[in-house]
């Protein structure tokens, strides 16, 4: 047997989307190659729209199984999880022997409320809509495992519950027992629970709802309930801040889920940063803060007193955003720490399944850090499951929100056509 010279040189570390199987690099490639067209992605967006919202037979996929067939076949396999347990169990344990930690799980059932206030008659029957959405929430708490996260939306539990986060009053009595049965559940099968930040309308309500529910859960050496903050709102440094102080003086961990956001087109205008710029600088400084755990000039302190910044309390986070500069300025850091043996805060990545495949596997390939399991990347991907009728809303949205970093994918095409030439190639 031939032994291998000492001095041979080092077998070449394949390239990070060398980890996906070839069928998803092909999807991809072709759904980056039209994102990346405004000639060709805006009519997909309208279609999308239209068979999201339309009421013929003939377009809707619940009646049409062609269109079925094709649509669970391209757009939905690249982003949703299955329609049945044994579907959504097949996409999580392959995403997992890919080398995903785990994954973030979404039932896609949703609505979006109009613009303004929610006050008035309620037409639905909240006990019916409420039951419904615990349904949902348990059921994709069974398709979960021990370590994943799943996604809860309040807007999946109805318009009367929309109507009492809107006027933010507190949780009645229906979704109070709704919502501690999910997490009652969460926690003995230790899967973590994030609840979506949703529309300005009802925003300072769920953030009331979901820190009432971290004082409960969240005590117990790590947590198990997430608040999502949106880095593109004005007023989300001073609403992270007085969360963190009220965690620090009350002794619980918070949980945050931190995005740049997803309402744009929905909200109005003068709530959010004037520039992109702002909205990323935001970002990775909340971002620094919270890995360091010290205030900084964006995150500053809500009850500082002459001066004496208070201390900072425990915090879980989920870094989710496929901004490659606000990863590597994450992991870099890390690795500061790491190099420097400083403590570590519990930090997971995020980013939606087939969307920056490149940035994922990037991180599952390795961040650099080297030493303990916690300087080791955990990287999630979130996904939805449901209907293909259920998704398509779901799809829509993320595309609407998502839509700038669609078009300026360039980045991420280009390494999905050299690793498909690659594969194909052999080269």
């Amino acid at each position: 047997m031939e032994i291998e010279s000492p001095c041979s040189p080092a077998t070449p570390k394949p390239p990070p989307l060398s980890l996906l199987a070839l069928p998803t690099l092909i999807r991809s490639y072709l759904i980056s190659a039209i994102s990346a067209s405004p000639t060709l992605l805006t009519p997909s967006l309208r279609i999308l729209s239209l068979l999201a919202h339309s009421k013929s037979p003939l377009l809707r996929v619940e009646d049409n199984h062609i269109l079925r067939y094709i649509l669970k076949n391209t757009i939905y396999a690249q982003f949703c999880a299955g329609e049945t347990s044994a579907e959504v169990r097949e996409t999580v344990s392959s995403l997992k022997d890919t080398g995903f930690e785990g994954v973030v799980l979404n039932y896609a059932k949703e609505i979006l409320v109009n613009k303004g206030a929610l006050v008035g008659h309620i037409e639905s029957d909240e006990a019916e809509d409420v039951e419904t959405w615990k349904k949902g929430m348990l059921k994709t708490l069974e398709m979960a495992t021990e370590g994943d996260y799943v996604a809860a939306k309040f807007s999946g539990a109805g318009q009367s519950v929309m109507n009492q986060l809107a006027q933010n009053l507190p949780p009645s009595t229906a979704i109070s027992h709704a919502t501690s049965s999910i997490c009652k559940h969460a926690k003995s099968s230790g899967t973590k629970l994030l609840f979506d930040a949703e529309q300005d309308a009802v925003q300072r309500g769920i953030d009331q709802w979901t820190l009432d529910l971290q004082r409960t859960y969240n005590r117990s050496g790590a947590a198990l309930i997430y608040g999502t903050y949106q880095a593109y709102l004005k007023s989300t440094p001073a609403t992270l801040a007085q969360h963190l102080s009220i965690a620090q003086r009350e002794g619980f961990i918070l949980g945050v889920k931190l995005v740049r956001g997803a309402y744009m087109a929905s909200d109005p205008r003068h709530l959010f940063w004037a520039t992109k710029a702002e909205t990323d600088q935001a970002y990775d400084r909340i971002a620094e803060a919270l890995i360091r755990k010290e205030w900084n000039d964006i995150l500053a302190p809500a009850d500082a007193h002459g001066g004496q910044k208070p201390g900072f309390p425990n915090v879980n986070l989920v870094l989710a955003t496929h901004n490659d500069r606000s990863v590597r300025k994450a992991v870099a850091i890390r690795q500061d720490q790491s190099s420097r043996g400083k403590e570590q805060i519990s930090l997971a990545y995020a980013q939606l399944m087939g969307m920056a495949d490149n940035l994922s596997c990037e991180l599952l390939m390795g961040d650099g850090v080297r030493g303990s399991a916690m300087d080791k990347a955990r990287v999630y991907k979130y996904v939805a499951w449901g209907t293909v009728r259920e998704c398509l809303t779901y799809l829509l949205r993320r595309a609407q929100e998502n839509r700038e970093a669609l078009g300026r994918s360039r980045e991420s095409r280009l390494a999905l056509g050299k690793e498909l030439r690659r594969r194909l190639l052999r080269v």
